[in-house]
């Protein structure tokens, strides 16, 4: 390759470091992490066809970037006697500022809810909770959640069965969603 070309490539790599964008390997290197966070950058290296400085130096990128926020362990409920899934629709009472934020900090006080969110339409706030049973969740909506003064009502359904499994993480890199992220990152 001539000077002109490395140069060139040089250039284009320096513009994606600064730009922040991920090309099609950081894709792949990102699906392996998701697949297993604790897989040797040895073995990813290779199935990207990398040596292993530049896939560190990949994953470092993404990890400084915000890309990449952290590693966890995923867990088997069921092994720690946690099979109730519940999803609960709440309606506040008001909807000020300050209601809001309040609410937010009390949410973040109770360890069975797995996922909360402020939504739009017919409610107003959306939990995702994990809990023992049946026992378990009519104390937690009747001794826990209803205290707070904000909720007007709850409305909760219960998951039967999970369909995805793996979590909402390692499916956010699918070969659809790759191919959808490669068009939106690409100048």
């Amino acid at each position: 390759m001539s000077l002109k070309g490395n140069i060139s490539n040089i250039e284009t790599e320096l513009n994606r470091k600064q730009k922040n964008i991920m090309d099609s390997i950081d894709l792949i290197i990102l699906q392996e992490l998701l697949k297993d966070c604790k897989k040797p950058i040895k073995q990813i290296a290779q199935k990207v066809n990398l040596s292993i400085t530049p896939v560190h130096e990949r994953i470092k990128r993404m990890e400084s970037s915000g890309v990449i926020q952290r590693y966890s362990a995923i867990i088997q409920p069921e092994e720690l006697d946690l099979k109730l899934i519940v999803l609960m629709q709440i309606k506040l009472k008001d909807h000020k500022k300050d209601v809001l934020k309040n609410l937010e900090v009390e949410i973040k006080k109770f360890g069975e809810i797995l996922e909360a969110y402020f939504i739009a339409g017919d409610y107003d706030v959306f939990l995702k909770v994990i809990l023992t049973g049946m026992d378990d969740y009519n104390d937690f909506v009747l001794e826990r959640i209803s205290t707070l003064t904000q909720i007007d009502s709850i409305k909760s359904s219960f998951a039967m069965k999970n369909i995805l499994h793996e979590g909402r993480a390692t499916h956010l890199m699918t070969p659809t969603n790759v191919s959808v992220l490669k068009r939106k990152k690409t100048p």
